[in-house]
Order: structure tokens, then C-alpha cells, then sequence
């Protein structure tokens, strides 16, 4: 039986599908476009080598979206993150290592009250509440000092890499 020409590039096709999916574990590779157009075509694990590679390419989005689609698979990698130079790659760690119910990032979280990036207060603040049982609202030296009364309190340095425009220490 002869197949017509059509039938054998599906399948040429459907191989090579399923050899990328196998490879990279996803059938796309990791991209915030990707993600938009085809949610949960990337997966998890793609999104964890990404950020294991190079956290600076895609670290940003996503750990967003792993902290968004409730995985785990990156534990290591924001562990990991969280001691970066980069203001945002450390920052979108914290909070993902905190979604995730990891006490490591509450420093960071007090930190991050701190950074440029001031529109995500309002989860830093709900993480931190929740993984203390504290409520100082945005107030980050009062978080700072509640922080450094803890036994076993991290050295921390509180004034770096908090983005291009930190905001200031309330006096």
C-alpha cells in the first residue's frame, strides 16, 4: 500500500513534535509570548532550566509563572536566587519562594518593601503576614526590626541591589 505524500509529513511532523516535547520537556521553548498565546505548553521543568541557565533571561516572568501555577519545581533555583546581584532576579525569587511556604525568603520580602518595584507590595505583604503570623503592613522598618529580633536572624545587607529608584527608609 503506497501512502500519499500529505500522510507521511503529518507524521514527519508528529515525530518531530514529539521529539522536541521529549527533549525539552514542553513543546515550546520558555518564553513569555509562549506563555500568553499557549499557557501550559511550556512546562514547568522548561521553565526550571531556563532559570537555571540563566536566570536574568527569563527569570523575571518566570518565576512569576511557576509561583502562578502553584509548582515547586524551582525550589532550588530561588533558594539559590535569592543571594543575586541582579535587584529583580533575587526579588521574583522571594516571592516565589514564599508562595511556595519557605521561611529563607522573609528577609527578602522585608527587603523587597524597598525596591523600585513598589506595585507588588500588596503580595509581598500577604507573604510575609503569612509566613510569620506578623502585621506590619508596608511599614519595613518595623518588619526589619521584628526580623532582626529573631533568633538566627540573617546578616543582610538592607540598602543593596533594590533597583534603579529605592525607596528611602521611613525615619
Amino acid at each position: 500500500m503506497k501512502w500519499p505524500v500529505w500522510t507521511i509529513f503529518v507524521v514527519i511532523f508528529i515525530t518531530g513534535i514529539g521529539f522536541l516535547v521529549i527533549q525539552q520537556g514542553s513543546i515550546l521553548p520558555p518564553s513569555v509570548f509562549g506563555e500568553f498565546t499557549a499557557p501550559h505548553l511550556i512546562s514547568d521543568e522548561a521553565w526550571r532550566r531556563s532559570i537555571a541557565e540563566d536566570p536574568t533571561a527569563h527569570g523575571y516572568s518566570a518565576y512569576g509563572i511557576l509561583q502562578k501555577r502553584g509548582s515547586d519545581v524551582a525550589i532550588k533555583e530561588g533558594l539559590r536566587d535569592l543571594l543575586s546581584d541582579d535587584a529583580y532576579v533575587w526579588m521574583n525569587a522571594a516571592s516565589y519562594i514564599g508562595s511556595r511556604g519557605h521561611s529563607e525568603a522573609v528577609p527578602y520580602l522585608i527587603k523587597a518593601l524597598r525596591h523600585t518595584a513598589s506595585r507588588s507590595d500588596g503580595e509581598r505583604i500577604d507573604l510575609l503576614q503569612k509566613l510569620t503570623g506578623q502585621s506590619f503592613g508596608n511599614d519595613f522598618e518595623r518588619w526589619r526590626s521584628w526580623y532582626n529580633d529573631q533568633p538566627g536572624a540573617l546578616e543582610l545587607n538592607w540598602d543593596s541591589s533594590l533597583g534603579h529608584s529605592p525607596r528611602p527608609p521611613k525615619a
